[in-house]
């Protein structure tokens, strides 16, 4: 096997590529780096991505950064399951659904996980509920257009699914904390405040080599 990825545990960008690995059947060797003690910037790793972020992805020799990238490197070398639909009105969707959680979720969302993980949410409760009422409004319009059909694109699994399914886990175990209860965030669970979400979640969890994407400091309920 002549195939790698570099990643941190927990990372929604390197969680998205393990589970595209996985619905694809590729195998890899995975390469932990552990963020506590910055080896992402360590001189090997810089010597492999000079930004010292991940994921990276190495197949037979080639170097992929950046996760939307290396999405696009797997579906062209690897096009069987297709992440990308090769029609322009359902790749057109991907691409927006896509686009429009990296513009309107992520950022909210670590303004919540971050806090929370650090045992800070009493110091950023202001910042957290604030996210919260923005993140709020976005997961209603998930949750409105997975009323319509499976998957957050249509009828089948895409890399749509693979961006967004992270980002909410990281939410979710963030709202999880004992810590965000007072808050009243309106979030978690999700089969409460978002059910069609939650039926979705329990999809992907379902997909072939699921818990070899799991993160593995993580500990399942």
């Amino acid at each position: 096997m002549d195939r790698e990825l570099y990643f941190i545990s927990g990372s929604p960008p390197c969680w998205t590529v393990m589970l595209a690995l996985e619905v694809k059947s590729l195998t890899y060797t995975p390469r932990c780096l552990r963020n506590t003690k910055l080896e992402q910037k360590s001189p090997e790793y810089l010597a492999i991505n000079a930004r010292g972020q991940v994921p990276t992805l190495i197949d037979s020799g080639i170097t992929v950064c950046e996760t939307l990238a290396i999405l696009a490197y797997l579906d062209t070398a690897y096009p069987t399951p297709p992440l990308f639909d090769g029609k322009a009105v359902e790749t057109a969707r991907i691409w927006q659904t896509i686009c429009e959680c990296d513009s309107n979720l992520r950022a909210p969302i670590g303004d919540i996980s971050r806090p929370l993980f650090r045992g800070k949410g009493a110091e950023f409760a202001k910042q957290i509920t604030e996210a919260a009422a923005t993140v709020r409004k976005e997961l209603a319009l998930l949750e409105t257009r997975l009323s319509s059909g499976p998957w957050l694109t249509g009828k089948t699994l895409s890399a749509a699914d693979l961006i967004a399914f992270p980002m909410l886990m990281q939410l979710e175990r963030a709202a999880a904390r004992d810590e965000a209860r007072p808050m009243s965030l309106d979030i978690h669970p999700f089969d409460t405040y978002f059910p069609n979400i939650a039926t979705w979640q329990a999809q992907i969890e379902t997909l072939p080599g699921f818990l070899n994407a799991y993160p593995p400091h993580w500990v399942r309920s």
